[in-house]
């Protein structure tokens, strides 16, 4: 062979390395298209140019729940984390979608046979490894599709995370508020059973009982500011906050809604939208794709064409193709089929997992709903009425000296204890709620219930005068 034919060889076996490699990675490495997935469940990205001004002027205005999603969906530093996979998904494509980098060889030897030392040179190129670059880049493109629903599924579910932390916040600011007042009410309580104690009306036990109603009572407006402050912690860390700024919460609560979606809709929407779902069936997809490939491949040992340049002792000049191929005498690949077969099987029976998770999760979550609906229902038109009842009529019995004072503060502190027994009722409701957005895959319309009679501790909560 000539070595004009050589270099065309070789030049050859290099044209389909200089293809592969024309492609780059993509820029965004699959971030817009992850948005796009959210963004059609009704979590979309909030779109500024300034995060930094953005995020301040958010907070400088009572944070509602839609506030504190976008405030997460920015900030927050997991999301950024799990954003990052894509690129691994991304280096993955981009590696399956290249031959292997050539081998080249050289060998000097010296000898007597002539005035030259014998040099060889060879180059050689991983053959398998081009045969099979279509079914690697197939995998490989299901893996960045699987990393794409990861990704966009990451922002559905921080979202709701987010929304939960509003809810929790507001709730155990609002149940601070109530129990302050109770306290208040108990220690004002107190302060009277010592009067009338002094004056000989009651007895010590009478006066004990009173006072350590008022010591419990002011322990559990402590450990409702200390779980207002836990909960306070928790939504700056989700919003990305470092430091705890001044912040204020859009309170109260917000009812309950006045209908839901049907339970058969969404347990029909929950297989359809939920991201993770798709990330697992893409990832099974992949999976299934390199265990065909294995199976197929795994009697062929590595396989190498190339060729070779001599020059002999004399100067003359030998050139020729050459080739090498793995025996398959020890290793029959049973090892790499098994391994490929056994992560197939961990790919499909976590993918089935998720659908039947998806169902149940969806059930649970609707039947907390429903019951924590019927809880506030309950508060809001039964119980708190009627307490707020009872307190009206010994008001005016204590005016005419037909009840006692003591007798009022109890049905005071009943009073509070409905009202925060609301604000727990309303928050597990919206909380079930934000869980079965996230079991079903996407935002579920709101329509808002209307009450004529919108309790009076709501403001009072807020503006912390006893109601």
């Amino acid at each position: 062979m000539s070595v004009s034919t050589f270099r065309s060889g070789a030049l050859a076996l290099l044209l389909p390395l200089a293809v592969s490699a024309c492609a780059g990675l993509p820029d965004d490495w699959g971030r817009a298209d992850a948005a796009r997935l959210a963004a059609e469940r009704g979590r979309a990205l909030p779109q500024t140019p300034n995060v930094a001004a953005y995020t301040r002027e958010q907070l400088a205005q009572p944070l509602t729940p839609q506030a504190t999603v976008s405030l997460a969906l920015l900030n927050n530093p997991d999301l950024r984390a799990r954003n990052a996979r894509l690129g691994i998904a991304a280096a993955d494509l981009y590696e399956a979608s290249r031959m292997a980098n050539p081998v080249i060889s050289a060998t000097r030897l010296s000898g007597d046979s002539g005035p030259r030392s014998q040099l060889t040179l060879g180059i050689g190129f991983d053959v398998l490894g081009l045969l099979t670059l279509p079914a690697n880049r197939r995998n490989a493109q299901a893996g960045v599709e699987a990393a794409k629903f990861e990704a966009g599924s990451a922002i559905v579910e921080l979202a709701t995370q987010a929304e939960r932390a509003w809810f929790e916040a507001a709730a155990a600011q609002q149940r601070a508020q109530v129990r302050e007042l109770a306290a208040r009410a108990a220690s004002a309580s107190g302060e009277i059973a010592q009067r009338y104690f002094d004056a000989g009306n009651i007895n010590r036990r009478q006066l004990a009982l009173e006072q350590a109603e008022a010591g419990s009572l002011r322990l559990e407006s402590l450990a409702a500011q200390a779980q207002a402050a836990t909960e306070r912690a928790a939504l700056n860390r989700i919003m990305g906050q470092r430091e705890d700024s001044a912040w204020t919460l859009a309170s109260p609560l917000p009812e309950p809604a006045a209908q839901e979606p049907a339970l058969d809709a969404l347990l029909r929407e929950a297989v359809d939208s939920r991201l993770d779902i798709a990330a697992a069936q893409q990832q099974a997809r992949g999976i299934a794709g390199r265990y065909r490939l294995v199976r197929r491949t795994r009697l062929i040992g590595d396989i190498q064409l190339g060729a070779e340049r001599e020059r002999e002792y004399d100067g003359a000049i030998n050139a020729g193709p050459s080739a090498s191929i793995r025996l398959p005498l020890f290793d029959w690949g049973s090892g790499r089929k098994a391994r490929a077969q056994a992560e197939l099987d961990i790919a499909e029976a976590r993918l089935d997992g998720l659908v039947l998770d998806a169902g149940n999760d969806v059930r649970a979550a609707y039947a907390r709903m429903q019951v924590a609906s019927e809880r506030a229902r309950t508060y809001r038109e039964t119980l708190i009425p009627q307490r707020e009842t009872v307190v009206e009529f010994l008001q005016r019995e204590v005016n005419y000296m037909l009840a006692g004072v003591f007798e009022l503060l109890v049905a005071k502190r009943q009073e509070y204890d409905a009202y925060a027994g609301y604000i727990d009722a309303v928050r597990d409701y919206w909380i079930a709620r934000a869980d079965l957005t996230q079991a079903v895959g996407r935002t579920l319309p709101i329509e808002t219930a209307a009450h004529e009679h919108q309790h009076d501790h709501h403001d009072t909560t807020s503006n912390g005068d006893a109601p």
